[in-house]
């Protein structure tokens, strides 16, 4: 079991040793416990940075494949629109792979590439224009090859798109109407060539689905004891229709406590929760 806490007036939860943004999202291998799941067949492994050894002095967690059967998706639903930005940490094989931001309609912003290999896409469907392919000449810019892991980062900002390798920019931009809302990003076709370290995802709001583990909604009530805050089951989404928080409680601002709402969604992949909303009462 573990206690509630809203923290600040900006919504931070503390949950145990992990902290959740308002509005963020992160799925960490590090902190999740080997032979856990997230998403559509991805699992945590752990081994060498070469994972051709068996034998290492540090070893890491990294998502991949269940299975050389398998394919490993990853959905997330939610809002995003304005600035925002996609980041994945990964050792990519050789095999194909994509991130893409989707609207409600399937038309969106996609990234295709193969790690090494040197076949790789940035462009539209449906959604603005711009980008680029390269199908032939070299591996993506800025890319650690071999065991090593690289960060692919796809940047938002007022309708221009933009995607990174280690910091290094590939293609011409996408751009689009800066009133574009996307409501889901997809990580699709992972194998078990592949590790994942994290991902994040940042300026993503009302966020509705974050793995492919099933999970109950329940009702709590709020309450204006401080020493008697919600207890929590660690594998349950919460609602709290209201509660009059103080300071040592949970959200307060100098003028005292306010009245305040919260609907926490569980990710059992992560073992954490995310924010999906919140807000202030009428007291």
């Amino acid at each position: 079991m573990r206690k509630f806490n809203v923290l600040a007036t900006s919504i931070i939860l503390a949950l145990g040793s992990q902290v959740v943004v308002a509005a963020d999202y992160l799925l960490d291998a590090s902190t999740m416990s080997v032979g856990s799941t997230a998403g559509e067949n991805l699992v945590v492994k752990e081994g060498c940075l070469d994972p051709t050894k068996t034998s290492c002095t540090e070893k890491f967690k990294w998502l991949t494949a269940t299975s050389a059967i398998k394919i490993g998706n990853l959905q997330v639903t939610g809002e995003l629109k304005g600035d925002f930005e996609v980041v994945i940490t990964l050792d990519a094989g050789s095999d194909p792979k994509s991130i893409k931001l989707l609207t409600a309609d399937n038309k969106g912003i996609q990234l295709s590439f193969n790690g090494d290999s040197p076949a790789k896409s940035f462009g539209s469907n449906g959604v603005g224009e711009g980008g680029g392919r390269d199908c032939c000449y070299s591996a993506l810019p800025g890319w650690n090859s071999g065991y090593a892991f690289n960060e692919v980062k796809l940047t938002v900002q007022q309708g221009v798109a933009k995607i990174y390798t280690n910091g290094t920019n590939l293609f011409d931009p996408v751009t689009f109407d800066a009133g574009q809302t996307f409501n889901r990003v997809s990580f699709e076709g992972f194998t078990v060539n592949d590790r994942i370290s994290d991902v994040k995802i940042r300026g993503i709001s009302n966020v509705a689905s974050c793995s492919g583990s099933s999970t109950t909604t329940t009702p709590v009530s709020g309450t204006t004891n401080t020493g008697d805050l919600p207890q929590i089951s660690s594998n349950l989404d919460i609602k709290i229709p209201r509660g009059l928080y103080a300071q040592s409680g949970g959200l307060f601002t100098p003028a005292g406590s306010i009245p305040v709402w919260a609907d926490l969604k569980y990710n059992a992949g992560g073992n954490y929760w995310t924010l999906s909303g919140a807000g202030v009462l009428p007291k």
